[in-house]
């Protein structure tokens, strides 16, 4: 089981280091191999959101399940859309709905103050530079550093994940 535990945190940091990655290589790369990116940085983000879901599913309320939930789907829609069945704007749909999903489990982490602040955080900014990309301003530069702070967020919840709690009276 152990092993398991550790693999949950090892795939948020790998698909948030991905993710990075992902922001700066859309230029630099054939479309094969973007694909192929892409696709196993999704896996790696899936991984880890359930590694996440599993460690704090006895904390989370209904706002954290939702959240998380969304976050799923968002991720299955670009999926899907990666096979041509949402047309070219099955992609940014998808990114919106998955950011949305972390950022109401960011928001309820937050209130309930049950983990570490940095994931959250990170996830909250996310969103707010996606915003501001959205409206036209820096829209590339945004869409770039929505991408940066997304994947810093997995990377800080894997490192989480991997650090033993404190025990009690200790």
């Amino acid at each position: 089981m152990h092993a398991v535990l550790r693999a949950r945190g090892l795939s948020a940091i790998a698909g948030g280091v991905l993710r990075i990655a992902d922001s700066f290589t859309a230029t630099s790369l054939s479309a094969t191999t973007l694909e192929v990116l892409y696709f196993v940085t999704d896996v790696f983000l899936l991984a880890g959101i359930f590694g996440l879901w599993w460690q704090r599913r006895a904390a989370l309320g209904i706002a954290g399940m939702v959240g998380l939930t969304v976050f799923v789907l968002g991720i299955l829609t670009i999926r899907v859309s990666a096979l041509g069945v949402l047309g070219t704007g099955g992609y940014r749909m998808g990114a919106a709905v998955a950011l949305l999903g972390l950022a109401i489990y960011a928001s309820e982490t937050l209130l309930r103050r049950n983990a570490a602040p940095w994931a959250p955080v990170l996830w909250l900014l996310s969103l707010a530079a996606g915003i501001v990309g959205a409206t036209g301003v820096l829209p590339e530069a945004m869409t770039a550093v929505a991408g940066v702070l997304f994947g810093a967020g997995f990377v800080a919840a894997g490192i989480e994940s991997l650090t033993p709690a404190p025990r009690m009276g200790a």
